[in-house]
C-alpha cells in the first residue's frame, strides 16, 4: 500500500474511532478499503479515475456487499483527496456517527416498484428539477428510451428523497445506497449509480447542472 493510501485509511478511521465507532464496524471499514486499495493505489488523484477503479472492484465483489461497501468507499474518497471541506460537511451531517441511522428501501421487487412509478404523483416541487433534467438529457441528444429509463430512475430517487429536510448531500448519498441493492446486473448498476451522480445538481437547483451529465453532446 502506497503512503497516500494508508494515510487516508488512517485519517478514515482515526475519525471513526473518535465518533465512537465499535471496533468490529473499523475493521469492517478497514477490510472494505483494503480491498480497493490494489486498483487505487497507481491511478490520478480524481474522482473520475477513482469511480473507474471502483466499478473495476465490484465487478469482483457479490451483489449482495454493494450495499455494504458503498458508504465506505464513498467515505473514503473524501480522505483519500484530502477534501477538508466535504470532509467537516459529512462530519456536521453526522454521516461519521457511530449510531448513524441508514435508510433501507421499502421493497427488493425491483419489478413491483418499476411499474408503481408511472401511477405515482409528484409535487410542482418535485416535478421541476425532473423537467429540467430532462430537458438538458434530450438537449444533448438522448432518444425516447434513453430519457424514459432515467427519468423513471431520478423518480424513484426524488420519491425516496421526500422525507429529507434539507438538501444535503448525506441524505441523498444515503438514498442512493439504500436503493442500490435493488439494482442486481452490472448494467442497472451502472445506469442507477450514473442517474444518481448526474440528477443530484438538478435536484439541488446548481446552475451547473448540465455540466454533470455524463453522456456525450
Amino acid at each position: 500500500m502506497t503512503t497516500r493510501e494508508q494515510d487516508a485509511l488512517k485519517a478514515y478511521l482515526n475519525l471513526l474511532e473518535r465518533k465512537g465507532v465499535p471496533e468490529v464496524k473499523l475493521i469492517q471499514r478497514q477490510y472494505i478499503i483494503l480491498r480497493l486499495v490494489p486498483f487505487i493505489e497507481h491511478i490520478e488523484l480524481d474522482g473520475l479515475h477513482y469511480r473507474e477503479a471502483v466499478d473495476q472492484l465490484f465487478k469482483k465483489l457479490d451483489p449482495a456487499e454493494w450495499a455494504i461497501c458503498i458508504p465506505v468507499i464513498r467515505d473514503y474518497f473524501s480522505f483519500w483527496v484530502k477534501d477538508i471541506k466535504a470532509i467537516a460537511g459529512m462530519n456536521q451531517d453526522h454521516a461519521f456517527e457511530a449510531n448513524a441511522k441508514s435508510w433501507q428501501p421499502e421493497t427488493r421487487d425491483l419489478k413491483a416498484l418499476w411499474e408503481s412509478l408511472d401511477k405515482a404523483t409528484l409535487t410542482n416541487v418535485e416535478v421541476k428539477p425532473l423537467e429540467t433534467y430532462e430537458n438538458a438529457l434530450r438537449s444533448r441528444g438522448a432518444d425516447d428510451s434513453f430519457i424514459d429509463t432515467r427519468r423513471k430512475l431520478a423518480k424513484l430517487l426524488l420519491l425516496r428523497l421526500r422525507d429529507v429536510p434539507h438538501k444535503q448531500p448525506n441524505a441523498y448519498r444515503k438514498v442512493i445506497d439504500a436503493n442500490l441493492p435493488l439494482f442486481t446486473t452490472d448494467e442497472t448498476h451502472h445506469t442507477f449509480l450514473n442517474v444518481g451522480r448526474e440528477f443530484y445538481y438538478f435536484w439541488k437547483g446548481d446552475g451547473n447542472a448540465m455540466q454533470q451529465l455524463a453522456m456525450a453532446a
